[in-house]
């Protein structure tokens, strides 16, 4: 079969994924990496961080009305945010003028 070029053309001529004989390194110990020290880029280097904040507030079970009004949030986040999805999914099928 000819080489015309075609659909063909611009397939590689050996098995992609088999490594030549030159690239063995059989006989070549890898080279240890060594850690470069970093320096502080000025443009991208950030500020130090404040003091981490102590552990969060204990919930504690025994408050009932916490509970409800913490449910109640939860629930209404919640149907927010399929509202939003709803909405988004319905304005992206309508047809652009």
């Amino acid at each position: 079969m000819p080489d015309d070029g075609g659909v063909l053309g611009n397939l590689p001529h050996s098995r992609p994924g088999k490594r030549s004989a030159k690239r063995d390194s059989a006989g070549r110990p890898a080279k240890p990496r060594t850690a470069k020290p970093r320096t502080a880029n000025p443009r991208t280097a950030k500020p130090p961080a404040a003091a981490p904040p102590g552990p969060p507030p204990e919930r504690t079970a025994a408050d009932p009305v916490a509970s409800v009004v913490r449910t109640a949030a939860t629930v209404a986040a919640t149907g927010v945010r399929i509202a939003g999805a709803v909405t988004q999914e319905i304005l992206r099928r309508l047809p652009r003028p």
